[in-house]
């Protein structure tokens, strides 16, 4: 399967990106800046430029999976995150779409609510929009919301609910793990779910759904 992994240079979808070129799967990085090419080079996987900020059509275009792992960043303001997470983000569902790929999996976060006030409210309330858009359109899609992420070593076990406003962490490692395992899971296929870090084997967890 060709998977189109947005926001490729980030901290997990790196990860990502490493996992999948070590599975059956080929993915393609999508990257902002040319100067973010070389690690993925060195990975053996081909990379695209495009910015979620104007249309990403040519980077779509082909593939089989779409993987949103992109994110504003914490240190940009509320403008850019409605920019990127929001509307960059229903910008490429529109583009799956219409070039036809089906399968559609979205790194999302726990706690997200149109009508959040937490301290993040801005970044919950965006990816809440973005999340309820792609539950409306036709795509096969896979909502995961992890908590707080960390650095740690991945265990390979994780805690699964449809709860989406708990408090817990996730570690990168174990949510590569899982955002890739979905694409072999057909029943995660249409769920929207939480995960932590927990007791369960991934692809137990995700069997269980």
């Amino acid at each position: 399967m060709k998977v189109l992994v947005i926001g490729a240079n980030g901290n997990t979808a790196t990860r990502l990106v490493r996992r999948l070129a070590q599975g059956a799967h080929d993915p393609i990085a999508m990257i902002r800046h040319p100067g973010q090419r070389p690690k993925f080079d060195d990975l053996g996987v081909p990379t695209v430029l495009a910015d979620l900020e104007y249309p990403i059509d040519h980077a779509v275009a082909g593939c089989d999976a779409v993987i949103f792992a992109a994110g504003s960043g914490g240190h940009t303001g509320k403008d850019k995150t409605v920019l990127v997470d929001q509307l960059g983000a229903i910008r490429s569902m529109v583009a799956a779409q219409v070039a036809g790929v089906g399968r559609y999996i979205m790194l999302s976060s726990i706690g997200n609510d149109i009508h959040s006030t937490s301290p993040i409210a801005h970044y919950h309330k965006a990816k809440a929009h973005a999340d309820n858009h792609l539950m409306e359109t036709d795509l096969d899609y896979t909502i995961v919301c992890p908590g707080g992420l960390t650095d740690d070593e991945g265990t390979g076990k994780v805690a699964i609910s449809p709860d989406l406003h708990g408090r817990g962490l996730t570690s990168r490692e174990n949510l590569a793990e899982a955002l890739a395992l979905c694409l072999d899971h057909e029943n995660t296929i249409g769920k929207r779910f939480s995960l932590l870090d927990g007791d369960v084997g991934v692809k137990e967890a995700l069997a269980a759904l």
